[in-house]
Order: C-alpha cells, then structure tokens, then sequence
C-alpha cells in the first residue's frame, strides 16, 4: 500500500505543477488548488499521445513509453516549482482535503465493490489485459476471449489505459529490481485510482466554493461541508471511484463552472480549459460524449441568442475534443465506413483554414444567421422537431426499448445515478429535491448576471430537451441510447447544487431562520447519511456496499476464499504452460468472482454479464449447467448428464465451482475432472483433454 501511496502521490504532485504551468502559460488567474486542472490536462495529453496505438490497436510499450515521459517532464517541472505549489496548497482548505482523502479511505476499507453484479469485472480486466499487451483492446473485455475489439464505446477511454500503466509502473521495482512484493492489479485499479479520484474531485469542489466567491463563512463551510462529504459520498463515488465514468459527472461539472466563470470573469483563455475539460471527459467515460454535448449545446444556444463576438470560433476551439472522438469511434463502425473519413476531411478543413478571408466569410454568415434566427432555432424548431420524432419511434417502432414509460423506471436501481423526481427516493432524499428543485426555479426566475443567465439557458434546454419525457426517446435513439436519463447530471451536480442551494441562501439572506434550518438540514443529512449506512438503512449513502464489505477481503475486494481458489489455479496453469501454445488461452468456468483481474490472460466462458445480458452467452443450456445458482432461485432442473461434452466442445481446461451452490454440477463434472484442491466454498479442477 505504501506503494501505491507514493504512486498516487507523485501523480498528484505532478497535476499539481501542470495546474501551475497552465496557469503561467495560459495567463490565467490563480484559481486554488492546481491539481485538477493539472490532472484535466494530463489526461488530455495521455489521450492524445495514446491515440495512435488505441487506433492501431498497438503495443501496450508505446502507452508506457508515452506515460514515463510525459509524467518524467511533469515531476522535473514541478520540483523545480515546488516552493510555489507548496505555498498554493498551504492553506486551511487543505484541511477539507485531507479530512475528506481520510474519512474516503475508511469508507472505502469497509466496503465492496460488488464484482458479481456491477461493470467492475469489467473495467478492472481492461486495465489487467492491457499488461504488457502487445495488441492492446483485442480482447473481450469480460471473457477475455482474444483475436476482435469489443465494443467501439470502451476502446478509446485513454484513463483505463492510464490505469494500466500505473499496475505496470508500481510494480516495476518488484519485477525488474525485486524490490519489494508484486501488488496485485485489483489492489491497484481499486485503491490507486479511487484515491486519485478521492484527492481531485475534493479539491475541484473546494475550488468550485471558492469559485462562487461566497462572502458568508459559515455558509461557504456548509457548502463545502455538504458536497464534499454528502454528494461525494453517493456510494459509487467510493465503491467505483477508480471507474473512469465516475467522473463523469465531475467534469460536467467542470465544463459548467468553467463556462460560468468564462462568462462571468470575461477571461478569455477559459474556452481553453473547457476544451481540456470535455477532452479529459472523454478519455475516462464514453457517456461524457452526449453528457458535454448537451452542455455545450447549450452553451452555443446562449452564446448565439447574446449575439456574443466569435461565438462560433469559441464554440469550434471548445468542442475540438468531441470532433476528435468522433472520428475515432466512427471509424469502427462498419455499417458506415464513410462517415469516419468524411468526418475527418471536414474537421481539418475547417481547423486549417479558418483563418483564411473566406472561411472567415463564412463563419461570420453562420454566426448571423444564429443570431438571427438562434432563439426560435434552439427554443422551438429543434425541441419540437425530437419530441415528433418521439412521437413516430413510440408510435411506429413499438419494439424500440427506451419509449416515454422507460422515462420513468427506476434508474438508480440499475445505473450510478439518482433519483430526482419524488418518485422511487425516501423522504429524506425528497427533502433534498425539494431543495434543490426550489433552486433551480430561483434561477429560472430571478436570474439577472451574464453567467446565471448562462445557467438559466442551461436548466432550461435540459427541461425542454434533454430531459423532456416527450423528447427522451428521440435523444436516445440519435444520440445517448439508453443511458439517456444521465443528461440529469447536467441539471444536478456538485457545482449545480452548490450553486443552487447558494442561491437559496442569497434569496432568503433576509430571513436568518431559514438560513439557519437550510444548514441544520444539510447537516443532518450529512450525518444521516453516513450514520445510516452502518444500520442496514436505505437512508444510508453506501448501505448495500457496507453490507457486502462485511464478506469480503476489505483490501481486494473480493473473499478470501475467491482469492485462495484463484492462486491455485494461477498454480495450476503455471504447471501445465506447455500446453498452451498456438495461441490456445487456458479456458476456465469460474464461480469465483475477480478471476481474471489476476489472471488477465484466461478465457472465461461466462462471466457476471451473462446473467443480465442473456444475448451474450455463448451457450444457453451449457450457461444453465455451469452458472452459480443463487439461493434465492427456483431449484435447477438441467440435464446435467451433458456437462461433460459441453467441457469438451468448448476445450475447458479448469473448472472453480461452488460446490455446496451448484453440487450437481460439481458432480457431474467429476467423470471428466480431476479434484486438485477443496476449500471451504469452491472445488478447483482439471478437466481432463
């Protein structure tokens, strides 16, 4: 662990300097802690230099060639400045820091990370295979299989390739020098990350109260207090902090404060920073892509209806990032290959040539005819235009899945989001929407400076658009699929509800008593929050992860059991290398959850996704004989006098199975296997060829 400290500690330390850097060369006002501009920036230029070996599906080598050079420069640069790094984060706000960076390391300790249900199988494999990868992404990121991408929609995320060569860099004096014990890539991925996560997005909410420059002290403590330790306790900002679509919605809003303090402060280089921003987005979640767009398509609508000067040039530097991306995923998609190139030909046509008189010509006729026709443009043609379009999916495509009843299910049952609605939130939850809906109709009213009519513009598009129940399914068939109800960040994240709820604060300045009880209650539900959590609650922050932290590993995340199975196994395949050659990957059935987090090279069969997503299985029957069966099901009813063709067909070479879950197939499966080690949960096997 000290280890990966040191890790965590040199990549702060290095966002910290390229902060500083950005700001000298950007002449940008200082802004408190540097450290998450930095850290936007070094994922832009990881992503950028990660490109070419993503698109040509490379060697891992060039990934840590690129990332040792990159971060060698970074901490050069900032020894050399440490004094001044050191006198910016010598302040009392580092206090929140560090009282946050602790209270999430003890959270996180007690709780787990639900590897059998979640996408965590999933992003900790992409970060495992990747090791030492000669053709990185060639693989499918659940089963490992090897030989074709997996979806276009995970292949270009530059953070989980980031987090590849952080398992490969801490583990360096180990491998190369035997310094030290080897980590495990779960440890890593898990703590690494999520600490990186922990220690920026703290230091981007303080920045963010600084930001909004709040005279009142207790009120800015409240604030601070409130985001830092309830909105950023939600618990997949602990159990799945090291997900890069965690951040996803701390750089929404990133892009929105920045846009805020661009309108507001009249500094000119902040367009930059959003283009890092929306850049940075996209190398950690591919939802970032219809996320920053709806913000930025907002942000164009305000821009065109002020009539602002070079609007269409700002938005064209801004959105840089999203055209970039686009070709990238374009390029996979074979049913239209021409969209990718054409796409490209645009794009460096007009980023080459939008300095020439005519292109100029052009720009300036865009712009006119926005200004001009701008407001009935974005406010009426295009809203309504998406919700008839809606309308003629629901109506004439009955079989399309995300119509206006999907609108409304309860999303936070499945997805890293919350309920805003009243409808599926228990009632302290509903003290807050209430809140925070109170805010947001302030806004929509009262809004009177350049930057809150900014936000008023924004709350608005997202209330007609993007969130509009009429509209929904036209942004998710075009645009967002069916993760389309996340565009409910735009309206409701750390920034939004910290300026929202200042914004209650202001209205009520006046009236002390409601001041008073807003803090009371933002208080309380600090402390309920995290108190009821301990208590088996649905009140509580992270309940269900406490919970299931109870039988895990607290520093793997998994059993101690799984863990055991898996190194004899790891024991296994060791022993019988020689057969593997010819490109045959060992072929396992594993009942123990994390499996290829240590052993990233295997072939399971099927894995947590198959549950779900029936579709995948490359077997239904042979999934049925082999899976885990839970202790809520009906009992099982197969025919498990096939399990040993199937072991055959598929050239299954081990087996791990919970044998007091599924005995019947832990019995049928002995004619063909041989028992290498019992535990107290699972049965390891060799399964004979």
């Amino acid at each position: 662990m000290i280890k990966i400290l040191l890790a965590v500690g040199i990549v702060i330390f290095c966002s910290a300097g390229y902060g500083l850097l950005a700001e000298k060369v950007l002449k940008l006002r200082p802004s408190g802690f540097t450290a998450p501009l930095g850290f936007v920036l070094l994922l832009c230029t990881l992503q950028f230099c990660y490109y070419p070996v993503q698109f040509f599906n490379g060697s891992v080598y060039w990934i840590y060639a690129s990332s040792y050079l990159i971060l060698g420069v970074l901490l050069v640069y900032s020894l050399l400045h440490i004094k001044k790094i050191f006198e910016r984060y010598w302040h009392w706000n580092s206090l929140w820091i560090l009282l946050s960076f602790l209270v999430f390391l003890i959270v996180f300790y007690q709780v787990f990370i639900d590897i059998g249900f979640s996408d965590s199988p999933m992003y900790l494999n992409y970060i495992a295979q990747n090791i030492d990868n000669q053709h990185i992404n060639l693989f499918n990121l659940y089963s490992g299989k090897i030989g074709a991408e997996w979806d276009a929609l995970y292949l270009f995320q530059g953070y989980y390739h980031f987090g590849t060569f952080l398992c490969h860099a801490i583990n360096v004096p180990s491998t190369l020098f035997g310094i030290g014990g080897k980590i495990d890539n779960i440890v890593i991925s898990t703590w690494g990350l999520g600490m990186i996560y922990s220690l920026i997005s703290s230091m981007l909410i303080v920045n963010f109260a600084e930001g909004l420059k709040i005279k009142q002290k207790s009120i800015k403590s409240v604030l601070i207090a409130f985001t830092l330790f309830f909105s950023n306790f939600y618990y997949w900002r602990i159990a799945f902090a090291f997900y890069g679509n965690t951040y996803r919605t701390l750089l929404a809003a990133y892009l929105i404060y920045t846009a805020y303090c661009w309108l507001r402060d009249k500094e000119d280089q902040l367009k930059y920073v959003m283009m890092f921003v929306v850049g940075a987005g996209l190398a950690c979640s591919s939802s970032y892509l219809f996320i920053s767009f709806a913000i930025l398509f907002s942000l164009a609508a305000y821009l065109f209806i002020s009539h602002k000067d070079n609007a269409f040039v700002d938005m064209s530097i801004i959105v840089l990032p999203l055209a970039i991306y686009a070709v990238m995923m374009f390029s996979r998609n074979r049913d239209i290959p021409w969209v990718a190139p054409t796409l490209a030909v645009i794009f460096i046509g007009y980023y080459s040539l939008r300095f020439t008189g005519w292109m100029r010509k052009i720009i300036s006729y865009i712009e006119d005819f926005f200004f001009k026709y701008g407001k009935i443009i974005f406010f009426v043609i295009i809203p309504v235009a998406m919700m008839l379009f809606s309308a003629y999916v629901n109506f004439f495509k009955p079989d399309y899945l995300y119509d206006y009843a999907y609108y409304f299910n309860n999303h936070q049952d499945y997805d890293m989001v919350k309920d805003y609605y009243f409808i599926y939130s228990h009632v302290f939850d509903n003290i807050l929407n209430f809140i925070r809906w109170v805010g947001v109709i302030l806004i929509l009213c009262k809004a009177r400076s350049e930057e809150q009519n900014f936000i008023k513009f924004l709350f608005i598009m997202m209330l007609i658009l993007f969130l509009n129940p009429l509209a929904t399914t036209a942004v998710a068939y075009l645009i967002a699929s069916n993760v389309f109800y996340r565009t409910v960040e735009v309206l409701f994240n750390p920034f939004t509800e910290m300026l929202i709820i200042f914004v209650i604060f202001e209205w009520f300045a006046q009236r002390v008593w409601v001041k008073r009880g807003l803090m009371i209650i933002l208080c309380c539900e600090i402390i309920i929050g995290h108190a009821a959590s301990y208590y088996n609650s649905d009140w509580g922050l992270y309940t269900f992860h406490i919970n299931g932290g109870r039988t895990v590993n607290p520093i793997y995340k998994i059993s101690d059991e799984e863990i055991e199975a898996i190194h004899v196994l790891e024991s296994l395949i060791q022993r019988d290398k020689d057969r593997y050659v010819g490109g045959h990957q060992p072929t396992i059935i594993s009942h123990a959850e994390g499996v290829r987090t240590f052993l990233p090279n295997v072939y399971q069969i099927f894995t947590a996704r198959d549950y779900y997503y029936i579709w995948n299985r490359v077997d239904w029957i042979f999934y049925d004989l082999a899976r885990r069966h839970y202790d809520w099901e009906a009992p099982a009813t197969e025919d498990y006098a096939r399990s040993c063709t199937y072991l055959q067909d598929y050239q299954v070479d081990y087996l791990i199975i919970q044998y007091w879950e599924n005995s019947e197939y832990d019995r049928a499966t002995d004619a063909c296997s041989t028992t290498e080690v019992t535990t107290s949960k699972f049965k390891v096997k060799s399964v004979s060829n």
